[in-house]
C-alpha cells in the first residue's frame, strides 16, 4: 500500500486519539483506513471504542502490509528508497525510517501512550523525531546497520560524471515508475532542469513554478521550459496570498526561519499546481547542493580551513536535512500530492561521499561533477551551467516575506 501518512496509537485512549487524528488527516488525504488487528478497513465502518492499539493510514491505495509512505524497493528490514513505513511483525506493529531520513518517524517513548508513533509530526503531539535508519517496535528503537561501504576508486572526473549520470537516471526512473504524469517543482536551474529532462523520458511531465512578479524565476523558468520543450504551469505569488500562506504554514517543531516560510509557500503552491494538472507525484531537487557542493559557504570553508572542513560541513548539512528540510517540504506538498527527492537516493549519496572535493568544487565552479553528469545526460549547456541561486531568493518569496 502506498500512503501519504500513517499513525499508530497505543494506550487506553488510543481510539479517541485516532479519531482526533482522523479529523486532521481528512484535510490532506484521499481516504482513511484503520486497523485494530491484521487487516485495514474503512474508518467509518470500524468500531474503535475500547481499543488500546489503533493504526491509522491515510491512503492513496489499498493492499496489505507494509504500508509505505514514499518510495521503497527491495525486501529487507529497511529497504532502499525514501520512506517511513508501518509494518506488522511478530511483536505487533512497527515503524521504520529510511537511511537518509526523507520521511519522518515520530515516536512517544514514555508515559501512558508509550509506543505510539506516526509519519507526520502533526498527528502525535509531544513525540520525538527518530534518527534515519531507525526501526521502532514495542516502544524501543534499533538502528539498522549501513550496508557494505563501497571503497572502489571513483576514477577520473569524467568517469565519476558518467557514473553519477547513470545513478540519476536510475533514481528518477524508479521513483516515477508506472505513473502516467509527474510534476517537477521547477526553478529553471540545474537541479530541477535535470530532473525534468530525465523524467520526461519515462513519463508525461508538467513543470510547476511559483514566483513573485519581476523575480529571476519569472524569466528563467519560461526560458528553461522552452529549452526542454516541456509544459510550464506557473503561479504568481502575490503579497496578500503569500502572507496568508506563511501564517498558516504547518512547519516542523522548532523556530521557523524566513527560509522555512518561503519554501513552504513555494512548495505548497507547486504541489497545488501538480494536483490541478492531475499529477499525483512531484519531484523536488533537494540534497543536490549538500551532496555536490552547491552552496558558496562550502568553497569559502575550503579556502579558509581546507578541504576536510568543507567536506565535514557538507556531511553535517546532509544529516540536518533529515531533521527539518525534508519534513518541511514533504508537509508543504502533502495536501496535494506525494513528493519524492531523486537526489536523496542512497546510491547517489554513497557516490558523493566517495568523491574528492575537487570533483565538486572545481576551478571555482560549484557542483562541477553534477553539471558534467547533466551534460552527459543531454541537458542543454545553458541549463547545465546555470548559476546557483536558492529557490527562496530566485523566486522572490523570501524578499517579499521579509517586508511583510
Amino acid at each position: 500500500m502506498r500512503t501519504n501518512g500513517f499513525a499508530l496509537f497505543r494506550g487506553e485512549d488510543a481510539a479517541s486519539r485516532a479519531r482526533e487524528a482522523a479529523k486532521r488527516a481528512r484535510r490532506y488525504s484521499k481516504g482513511l483506513l484503520v486497523s485494530t488487528g491484521d487487516e485495514f478497513g474503512e474508518l467509518d465502518g470500524a468500531r474503535l471504542s475500547g481499543k488500546s492499539e489503533v493504526a491509522l493510514a491515510f491512503s492513496l491505495g489499498r493492499g496489505g502490509f507494509p504500508l509505505v509512505h514514499g518510495y521503497a524497493g527491495g525486501d529487507d528490514a529497511l529497504p532502499e528508497g525514501e520512506f517511513s513505513m508501518l509494518g506488522k511483525g511478530a511483536h505487533g506493529f512497527y515503524g521504520a525510517r529510511d537511511r537518509l531520513g526523507t520521511r519522518g518517524l515520530w515516536a512517544v517513548r514514555g508515559g501512558p501512550n508509550a509506543g505510539s508513533f506516526a509519519s507526520d509530526y502533526r498527528l502525535v503531539p509531544g513525540a520525538t523525531l527518530l534518527p534515519p535508519r531507525t526501526v521502532y517496535e514495542k516502544g524501543r528503537t534499533r538502528r539498522v546497520k549501513e550496508g557494505r561501504v563501497e571503497t572502489e576508486d571513483v576514477g577520473s572526473f569524467e568517469e565519476a560524471a558518467k557514473a553519477l549520470a547513470a545513478l540519476v537516471e536510475e533514481s528518477v526512473k524508479e521513483r516515477i515508475h508506472g505513473q502516467g504524469r509527474v510534476a517537477v517543482s521547477f526553478s529553471g536551474g540545474l537541479d530541477s532542469s535535470l530532473l525534468a529532462l530525465v523524467a520526461s523520458r519515462h513519463a508525461d511531465v508538467v513543470l510547476c513554478s511559483a514566483y513573485v512578479p519581476g523575480s529571476r524565476d519569472e524569466e528563467q523558468t519560461s526560458k528553461a521550459a522552452g529549452l526542454l520543450g516541456l509544459r510550464l504551469e506557473a503561479a504568481v505569488l502575490e503579497e496578500g496570498e503569500l502572507a496568508e500562506m506563511s501564517r498558516n504554514a504547518e512547519l516542523p517543531p522548532g523556530d521557523a526561519t524566513l527560509m522555512d516560510k518561503a519554501l513552504w509557500c513555494i512548495y505548497s503552491t507547486t504541489g497545488g499546481l501538480a494536483k490541478k494538472n492531475k499529477a499525483r507525484t512531484i519531484l523536488l531537487g533537494q540534497l543536490a547542493d549538500e551532496l555536490f557542493g552547491g552552496y558558496r559557504k562550502y568553497s569559502v570553508k575550503a579556502s579558509q580551513e581546507g578541504p576536510a572542513a568543507a567536506e565535514q560541513l557538507m556531511r553535517d548539512d546532509v544529516r540536518a536535512c533529515a531533521d527539518r528540510g525534508f519534513l518541511r517540504d514533504e508537509a508543504a506538498c502533502s495536501a496535494s500530492c506525494e513528493v519524492r527527492f531523486p537526489y536523496a537516493a542512497s546510491k547517489i549519496a554513497s557516490l558523493a561521499a566517495r568523491l574528492p572535493l575537487d570533483y565538486k568544487i572545481r576551478e571555482g565552479e560549484r557542483k562541477a561533477v553534477l553539471r558534467a553528469a547533466a551534460v552527459e545526460l543531454g541537458l542543454p549547456l545553458e541549463l547545465a551551467e546555470a548559476p546557483k541561486k536558492a529557490a527562496q531568493f530566485s523566486s522572490g518569496a523570501a524578499k517579499l516575506l521579509k517586508r511583510l
